[in-house]
């Protein structure tokens, strides 16, 4: 059994195949936000997190985030393939997230989502809600 790795996405064959995992999962999206070209765009400054578990040489989850100012970073997506969730993987992935964001200086994470336990379960706390979602944030 291969053990779990956490990476920063370092080449852009990385950066296709998670984005490919994402939208697979979440659903394709060419949105401005959040199309491959935003993406790429985020990855070359090299400011953003974008990071990915691997096992067995399968990228296995990711967590992208966007910088909406020098302080806030949101997660702009969080996916994991089905047969991995609730193993913790995420959760660890999340924690590698948050301590690069921190690296990177930023002071908050933000994100939206509908899936109200993992996030509470990893800290964040709801702070509003829009379009049937939640909008969760955690101070670093």
């Amino acid at each position: 059994m291969s053990a779990v790795s956490m990476k920063e996405i370092e080449t852009e064959q990385e950066l296709k195949e998670v984005l490919e995992l994402c939208y697979d999962i979440l659903g394709a999206d060419d949105s401005e936000l959040y199309g491959y070209n935003a993406w790429h765009k985020r990855f070359v400054e090299g400011s953003h997190p974008l990071v990915y578990a691997m096992k067995g040489g399968e990228i296995i989850s990711a967590i992208l985030g966007r910088a909406e100012d020098k302080d806030s970073l949101v997660i702009g997506f969080a996916a994991c393939r089905e047969n991995y969730r609730r193993q913790g993987i995420t959760k660890g992935l999340l924690g590698y997230f948050e301590d690069l964001a921190r690296m990177k200086g930023f002071k908050y994470i933000t994100l939206g989502s509908r899936e109200d336990a993992f996030y509470e379960k990893c800290g964040y706390r709801v702070i509003f809600q829009i379009h049937d979602q939640n909008i969760f944030q955690k101070i670093l």
